[in-house]
Order: C-alpha cells, then structure tokens, then sequence
C-alpha cells in the first residue's frame, strides 16, 4: 500500500475552486500545513473531495540561444495509463511519508524538499536549493486524472548546470526513459500546447498546457510582437 501526501479539497478553496494556473500567491502552504495528511493513494485516485500534492518542475535554460523548455515524451505504456504517449514539459510525483525524514525538510519545508527528491530521481539531476523557484499552482478539474491532484509549479533554472544541451538531454532520458525528449523555444509552446499541435504531430497533458500558458503566454506575446516590428 502506498501512501501519498493529500489535502481536503474545502481546506484548499473554501468557496468557488478558481481553474488552470494560479499566481504564487494564491494558497498559502503554511496555513495549509495542518490540514496535509498521508492516505491510502489508491483510494484518493478516485476520491475528489480531497487533491493530491504534486510537485510539477518545469525544466528550463536561457543561455545561449533563448528562452528553452526541456519537454519529453510519455511511453505509450506508462505507469499512469492516463497520460501514456503524451507530452509534458512537467517532472514530477507525489509526496511520500520518506520525505519527512529529509533533513532540508526544517529549512526548505516538506514539499520543496520532495521535489528536489522528485527532481533527482525522476531526471538524474542534482540543483541547488535556489534553483528551484515556485512560480505558481495547476488546478483543474478538467479531466479524471487531474481533478484529483494539485500541482505545484517550480521553474527548473539550469542555466549555471554544467553539460550542453545534448548533454542534459542525455542525462534525462537515461533516468526517465521516456519516449523522446527534446529542447522547445518557450516562445512556441503555447501554440504547441494545443492538440494535434506537438512534436511529431503529438498533444500535451492537461497540465503542461496550463503551465505553459501560465508561464511562457508573455513569451509569446514578446515574439509575436517582434516579428510585427520586423515586418511592419
């Protein structure tokens, strides 16, 4: 039996439940601290009254040439069958009760530490504590899978991570195994998002879509912008 990290839906949104991306500022983790609990996660994968806490890392370099997002590629058979074949720009999983024996748990606090646990395993790269920087929250009830999760977005800065690109990519692929992996302009993305629009003709999970459209639509908007400067 395994045992994840779970929050009562009422405790997080007493009235309305706000959709898609949310500002940094929107739940306060600390108030929430004691309403957080460990339960049995094969019976929260069907129980929505209550979100599961998931840390969602989004992996990301400027240096160089712009702007760029680390986005792979689920196995058709994945382990959560939902989202097999999809594409994600997420890294990430639940809290388990391991990670409240982290000693960075005093200092970084329960989740931040999960996720550089999460971020370590799930790609093969060890960061810094400040390079992970929580720019938001995925809420959406949109489909089965993430009505019953909560996400909590960390941006991934590797720009000072020794290791090309390539490299990087390498080091992904060989911890996560995913289908394919590759480097996306961020400015691309929210056009890419959209289904059918993704490498190879693929689609995006729902949450990668909310993240992308909460993290990189101004990056959008500055190219669009430019290539109108250009032309006009």
């Amino acid at each position: 039996m395994k045992s994840i990290l779970v929050v009562p839906r009422a405790q997080l949104f007493p009235g309305l439940s706000p959709q898609g991306f949310l500002p940094p500022d929107t739940l306060d983790l600390e108030r929430l601290s004691p309403h957080l609990f460990f339960a049995e996660r094969s019976y929260m994968e069907t129980n929505s009254h209550f979100k599961q806490i998931i840390p969602y890392l989004v992996l990301q370099r400027r240096r160089g040439t712009g702007l760029r997002v680390l986005a792979y590629q689920r196995r058709a058979k994945h382990s959560e069958r939902r989202l097999g074949g999809l594409w994600s720009v997420g890294f990430g999983g639940h809290i388990e009760p391991l990670d409240r024996a982290d000693p960075g748990v005093a200092t970084r606090g329960l989740v931040k530490a999960a996720a550089l646990r999460e971020l370590s395993e799930e790609t093969g790269l060890e960061v810094e504590n400040g390079q992970l920087v929580r720019s938001g929250y995925i809420n959406s009830d949109a489909e089965d899978v993430s009505s019953v999760h909560l996400g909590i977005v960390y941006r991934v800065d590797l720009d000072a991570h020794p290791g090309d690109d390539a490299e990087l990519v390498a080091c992904v692929s060989a911890q996560a195994e995913p289908q394919q992996a590759r480097w996306l302009p961020a400015a691309a993305l929210p056009t890419m998002v959209e289904p059918g629009q993704g490498p190879d003709g693929g689609s995006f999970e729902d949450w990668s879509r909310i993240a992308v459209h909460g993290l990189f639509a101004a990056e959008e908007t500055s190219r669009s912008a430019g290539a109108r400067n250009t032309h006009g």
